[in-house]
């Protein structure tokens, strides 16, 4: 896996990879300026971490035939350290699930990507503090 970044004006970048042709506009925020067309870098970082587990919820539903849900979304917010180098300390993820599936089914893959097939958040738990909300057909589920 490769991806190369190219300085474009100020602290905009844009990102591609060896795979696609996508393009990514990241811009580090400064000072002076907010970001106005891109996302943060520490922004893609927790879009990667939701859509690494994301990915593995749906993959799992699928394989183990449970069903797919109707709606599926996933919110994730991190709180930094104070100090430079700053990075996430505690890490907060919902995921918010509807659909015709057990309850049993959904704790099941969202600890299985958690704890072992996401490795995004499987690497990370040795560094942020993680808090997990499950929100499946309305209604708090514990994991």
């Amino acid at each position: 896996m490769n991806i190369s970044i190219n300085w474009t004006e100020k602290l905009q970048f844009i990102a591609t990879n060896d795979i696609t042709d996508t393009q990514v506009i990241i811009e580090a925020p400064s000072e002076e300026d907010k970001p106005t067309q891109g996302t943060t870098s520490k922004q893609l970082f927790l879009q990667g971490l939701a859509s690494c587990t994301a990915g593995v919820v749906i993959y799992l539903l699928e394989k183990m035939r449970a069903g797919l849900p109707t709606k599926f979304t996933i919110e994730a917010s991190g709180q930094l350290t104070n100090d430079h180098p700053m990075f996430f300390e505690t890490i907060s993820i919902t995921y918010t699930i509807d659909g015709d599936i057990s309850d049993d089914k959904i704790i099941k893959v969202i600890q299985m990507s958690e704890e072992k097939y996401c490795g995004l958040t499987y690497m990370l738990r040795d560094v942020a503090k993680f808090n997990v909300r499950v929100i499946f057909n309305g209604k708090d589920i514990t994991i």
